[in-house]
Parts: C-alpha cells; structure tokens; sequence
C-alpha cells in the first residue's frame, strides 16, 4: 500500500516538475521595457482598390474585435475611409492593463506585421 502511494505521489511530482520548468523558461526570457506600453497600428490599403480597402476594413474590424475580448481600449488616431465602406488607411492606438508576467498591449502585439495579398 505504501508503494502504491509512493508511485502516485512519484507521478504528480514528475507533472509538477514539468509544469514549473515550462513556468521558469517563460521567467528567464529577458523582459523588453516597451513591452507595458500601448501599441500604434497602421492599416493601409495596398493596390487593388476597393478590395483592398474593404480588407483594410476587415483587418480594422478583426482587431479592434480582439482588443475588445482583451479588454484592452482602442482609440482611432487617424483615418481615411473609403467610398465603399472600408479604409484607405488608418491608424488606431491600442492601449491596455498588463498582464500577471508584466506583458501589455505592445509585447502582446509587436509581432504583428506584413503584407496580405487577397485574390
């Protein structure tokens, strides 16, 4: 019976193990002091016209959706709407609370980045 409870507590100290080296890799990770700060996003319409503007509208939409679920605040800066409902440019600042490891807004988002092309 001994042995029994012995191989049980082996096995939830092994998980243990396990989950704390994954937490402590996370803590070794040097910190980036901007990474509690807001964060700007521009959104340009590339070529394409329209289209490209309606996606501007979308990727717009898809973030400020996200920012939403994060409870995270966005703020439109600057924008240049299009005829048919979408965006020639705009530029939103997305600013929120940190989170328990010190992460915000920017280290959350600064990885965000690139073109899209839409056929």
């Amino acid at each position: 019976e001994m042995a029994a409870m012995a191989e049980e507590e082996i096995s939830a100290a092994q998980a243990d193990i396990s989950s704390l080296d994954d937490e402590l890799q996370l803590m070794l990770i040097p910190k980036d002091p901007d990474d509690a700060r807001p964060a700007f996003i521009e959104i340009r319409a590339g070529t394409g016209g329209d289209e490209s503007a309606l996606f501007a509208g979308d990727l717009l939409r898809m973030y400020t959706r996200f920012a939403e679920r994060k409870r995270w605040t966005v703020e439109v800066i600057s924008e240049s709407p299009s005829e048919l409902g979408g965006y020639k440019e705009v530029v939103i600042r997305v600013d929120g609370a940190t989170d328990p490891m010190g992460v915000g807004v920017y280290g959350k988002l600064r990885f965000e980045s690139g073109g899209h092309r839409v056929q």
